[in-house]
């Protein structure tokens, strides 16, 4: 595959960024809580070879599908979301913190049968100690389906394009995909996928599928290597009947598959990397924010992508990257680029 020379001119950069502002996207998928609990050690336990976190502070942040949405404020767009949470204190917390932020919530359905899900680490001189998460991952109901499905049908005639953010908690399911994607194509809406292998068999006829690479070897029934890439990416266009397809590849950048165009590799932008935890959300938010732009192609998307997800995995946590951040980014970067 070839690699791409092309980069990003300032002007061309500010004009790209300034394009997202006030675009809707409905995301639909599993939303959590992120807990952080963040402390140092200093000795093992005498009770068990563990080592003891003095905690110094704890916080919480949106997961998950709601990661997503805090992308896309970030960035400017206007996000809904669809989703259920349990009928408790973090549920309700989360779609408060959504609402006041800029989200509409109307379509994230409380179920009293369900837990929201919360996933907790301890972390540890910017390590990850240990990982506990509470959720409920089981079949919702009749009440919670009829209100999802409503929502979906509400939802697709108020915005752009549709991000579906597949965590494998449950809500992501076959009668509500078809539903989403009857809608979405109903109305030409561009609709991205971040997918989950618990479901590669209810995914058919999506724009983008952005999968990583370990999806993308679970996907295909084969490691995904530089050596294998054309065939991996043709195999999941294959499968979920994408029109086009990147697999996300960690310090190894991008593999952009375009619809009517060659494949593309795509080098990282991240200079330092503290957390990639959530950096999936951040690349599908603004993948699918650029994607709105019919002159925008799917190479100038990535690149964009590429350069919020660098701000974000050098931040510690679920982070976002507002508009200041990534341009002084790219300055930093490429500083003559930044005076073209």
């Amino acid at each position: 595959m070839q690699t791409s020379q092309n980069i990003l001119l300032r002007p061309q950069l500010e004009a790209l960024l300034a394009a997202l502002r006030g675009r809707r996207v409905l995301v639909f998928g599993d939303v959590m809580v992120d807990c952080f609990i963040r402390g140092v050690v200093e000795r093992i336990s005498p009770e068990a070879p563990v080592p003891v976190v003095s905690v110094k502070s704890r916080d919480h942040r949106p997961g998950g599908a709601a990661n997503v949405v805090r992308n896309l404020l970030a960035l400017g767009a206007i996000p809904q979301i669809i989703a259920l949470v349990g009928d408790d204190h973090d549920g309700r917390t989360l779609r408060n913190e959504l609402h006041e932020n800029g989200c509409g919530v109307i379509g994230l359905v409380a179920d009293p049968e369900r837990q929201t899900s919360v996933k907790t680490r301890v972390v540890a001189h910017q390590q990850q100690v240990v990982r506990f998460d509470q959720e409920t991952i089981l079949p919702f109901g009749k009440t919670s389906r009829e209100q999802l499905r409503q929502a979906i049908s509400a939802a697709c005639a108020e915005v752009d394009g549709v991000i579906i953010s597949d965590y494998g908690k449950g809500v992501v399911e076959r009668e509500l995909f078809d539903l989403l994607l009857d809608e979405a194509h109903r109305r030409k809406l561009f609709v991205a996928l971040d997918p989950k292998v618990a479901n590669f068999d209810i995914y058919h006829d999506v724009d983008l599928v952005t999968p990583n690479a370990m999806e993308a070897g679970q996907a295909c029934g084969f490691a995904v290597t530089e050596d294998n890439l054309l065939t991996a990416g043709a195999q999941i266009k294959e499968r979920f009947k994408s029109r086009s397809v990147i697999i996300t590849r960690g310090e190894d950048g991008m593999a952009i598959f375009p619809e009517k165009r060659h494949p593309l590799l795509l080098p990282t932008q991240a200079r330092e990397v503290f957390d990639v935890t959530g950096a999936g959300d951040t690349v599908i938010a603004v993948l699918t924010l650029a994607a709105l732009d019919k002159d925008v192609s799917l190479e100038q998307a990535a690149m964009l992508a590429n350069l919020v997800a660098g701000v974000v995995v050098g931040k510690t946590g679920t982070a976002t990257a507002a508009e200041s951040e990534v341009l002084a980014y790219y300055d930093r970067l490429r500083p003559h680029a930044a005076r073209s």
